[in-house]
C-alpha cells in the first residue's frame, strides 16, 4: 500500500460519510411525509371504518421489519470483515513481539493495508446499513405523494 492509496482511501471513506449523512436528511424529509399522510389515512379510517385505507395501512409494520432486518444483516457483515481485520493485526502484532523483534516493512505494510480497510469499512458501513431503510422512507414518500396527486387531479 502507497501513501497515496492510504489517502485515496481515507478520501473515500470522507465522502462515504457525508454521503450517509445526506441520506439522513433525505430520509428525515421523507418520513415527515410518509407519516403526515400516514397519519392522516389513519385518522380517516377510524373516523370511517369502512372506507379506510387498509391497504396503505396493511404495510406500515411490515416494510419496516423488512428493511430493518436488511440494515440489520449489512452492520453485521461490517462488523464481522472489521472484527476479521483487526483481529489478523493482533495476530500479527502478538507475533511479532513474541519473537522479540522490530516489525519488517512488509509486516508494516501489511498492518497498514489491513487498518486502512478497517477505517475504509467501518466509514461505508453506516451508508450501507441506512441504505435499505432510506429505500423505503424515500420510495413510499414518492408513492405517497405521487397517489395524493392523482387523488386531487
Amino acid at each position: 500500500m502507497t501513501p497515496f492509496d492510504f489517502w485515496t482511501g481515507m478520501w473515500r471513506s470522507g465522502q462515504a460519510m457525508a454521503d450517509a449523512g445526506m441520506k439522513m436528511a433525505q430520509m428525515a424529509d421523507a418520513s415527515r411525509t410518509v407519516i403526515k399522510t400516514r397519519s392522516q389515512a389513519m385518522l380517516a379510517a377510524s373516523r370511517d371504518p369502512l372506507n379506510g385505507d387498509y391497504a396503505e395501512l396493511s404495510r406500515m409494520v411490515p416494510e419496516k421489519v423488512a428493511a430493518f432486518a436488511r440494515a440489520g444483516a449489512s452492520a453485521v457483515d461490517d462488523l464481522q470483515a472489521v472484527q476479521a481485520q483487526a483481529i489478523a493485526n493482533w495476530q500479527m502484532m502478538m507475533g511479532i513481539a513474541l519473537k522479540g523483534r522490530a516489525a519488517t516493512p512488509a509486516e508494516v505494510g501489511t498492518m497498514t493495508s489491513r487498518t486502512a480497510t478497517i477505517i475504509e469499512r467501518s466509514a461505508k458501513a453506516a451508508g450501507r446499513a441506512l441504505a435499505p431503510v432510506h429505500r423505503s422512507a424515500t420510495g413510499n414518500a414518492r408513492r405517497l405523494t405521487c397517489a395524493k396527486a392523482r387523488k386531487k387531479a
